[in-house]
């Protein structure tokens, strides 16, 4: 019997669901430039905000990134929530729209000089909108595509999920260095960092009819049907606080390194004072050449496992950091060796850990309780990495900020020896979580 059913899936359900992924990977490609463009272009539009000093201003300016950070918690509640009682579409649909939302206030707001402090609420209130999509974005997406791979390749098929992120980061960047070359760093202080954020609206609506086309995953669609009652997500979180823990803890490391070399262009640009033609150009490098690195370490991951790509990426970004922020002096060759390193070993941790996190929570839960821990991770640990690197770095050195980065990979490869079980392959529509898995 089983022979006669098994085909029909496969051969037809295959193109739809190629479709389906495509587009759900295009969405969060783009959600991501949304979310990326506000770091990349801080240093610009810091004082139509913030007043005429710069380095206090895009201070400020990252103060209100962290904002956006300590939104994204309550957006894994909220869109987490509707994904597993209504669906992972349902969620994708509304963070696409909340990002749509969010981006369009800023690219629209008013200045500093035209409304005071208001421009400050406004500029507030955006990131929150955009925290509230992305803190549920990551973790829709995430068990959207993971259920919807095959189990032998899906550290290789959620590996693609950060290939359309850092796609969307590598197009902000992109645009950045472009606009820098071609109306100059006067005219992106004044007018022309409104460019990103309106072409991000334009994206932002072209995402929203996508994601409108996708269809229900097969998993959440079976899941449902054997339900005899809609599940209790506070009872089943609690339920599931181990693999919750484990995720924050891993996250821990890997968001805060990803931060750190995230922020470094405005880094360069307001503290080191470097060219932000030659900075940005010099991200886009390094973009480029980590992302095609994303789905080799997928495909390495489905063949030895998730934990030891995990731990040779976030070894490699302990025993490195340090002597690399301490190598940065403003020029944009120290700052191309060094990201393109650090970025090369963090694609490791950073393209299974969609994959990982799925197979650590049950179905019922899967993308509330993997987008709680991740979204408190990055909202405690990662959205406070701009600023500190830039207090820390400004007063003392860049290498001194590395020693947290350090000490925080070197905790994720601790919680993973000890806690964390090989997950490789395993079957989504089991109902188990790690505490079973420990049994």
């Amino acid at each position: 019997m089983s022979t006669t059913i098994e085909p029909t899936p496969s051969t037809h359900a295959r193109p739809v669901r190629r479709g389906s992924f495509a587009k759900t990977l295009v969405g969060s490609g783009v959600e991501m430039f949304d979310w990326t463009i506000y770091s990349t272009f801080a240093s610009f539009f810091a004082t139509s905000f913030f007043g005429a000093d710069l380095q206090l201003a895009y201070l400020n300016s990252l103060i209100v990134f962290a904002v956006g950070f300590i939104a994204r918690p309550l957006g894994s509640l909220l869109f987490g929530r509707i994904s597993d009682t209504r669906g992972r579409r349902a969620s994708l649909l509304g963070t696409s729209l909340f990002a749509l939302v969010g981006t369009l206030m800023i690219a629209l707001s008013p200045t500093h000089g035209m409304i005071g402090v208001g421009a400050v609420i406004v500029l507030i209130t955006a990131r929150v909108i955009q925290g509230l999509a992305h803190g549920g974005e990551q973790p829709a997406a995430g068990a959207y595509v993971s259920e919807q791979a095959a189990p032998e390749r899906r550290g290789a098929a959620s590996s693609l999920i950060y290939v359309a992120f850092m796609a969307g980061t590598l197009l902000g960047t992109l645009i950045g260095a472009g606009l820098s070359s071609v109306v100059g760093e006067q005219a992106l202080t004044e007018w022309a960092w409104r460019i990103p954020f309106v072409v991000a609206g334009v994206l932002s609506l072209v995402a929203l009819v996508l994601v409108h086309q996708v269809s229900e995953t097969e998993v959440f669609t079976a899941a449902r049907e054997e339900m005899r009652e809609r599940p209790r997500i506070l009872r089943e979180m609690v339920r599931a606080w181990r693999p919750t823990l484990q995720i924050i803890l891993v996250t821990f490391g890997v968001t805060i390194a990803i931060q750190n070399w995230a922020a470094m262009s405005g880094y360069h640009i307001a503290v080191f004072g470097s060219s932000a033609t030659q900075t940005l150009w010099t991200a886009v490098f390094a973009n480029a050449v980590a992302i095609p690195l994303l789905p080799l370490w997928g495909r390495l991951s489905d063949r030895i496992g998730r934990r030891p790509v995990m731990i040779i990426g976030l070894g490699g970004v302990a025993l490195t950091c340090y002597p690399f922020m301490e190598f940065l002096d403003g020029s944009w060759q120290h700052m191309a060796l060094t990201m393109t390193i650090s970025q090369a070993l963090l694609m490791g941790p950073l393209a299974i850990l969609p994959a990982l996190m799925a197979e650590l929570v049950p179905t019922s839960i899967r993308t509330i309780g993997v987008g709680f821990g991740y979204a408190l991770a990055t909202a405690v640990f990662g959205g406070t990495v701009p600023a500190l690197q830039a207090w820390i770095g400004g007063t003392w050195g860049p290498q001194y900020f590395a020693l947290y980065v350090t000490a925080a990979a070197v905790v994720s490869i601790v919680v993973l020896l000890a806690t964390v079980p090989e997950t490789r392959a395993k079957d989504l529509r089991a109902e188990t979580t790690t505490a079973d898995l420990s049994r």
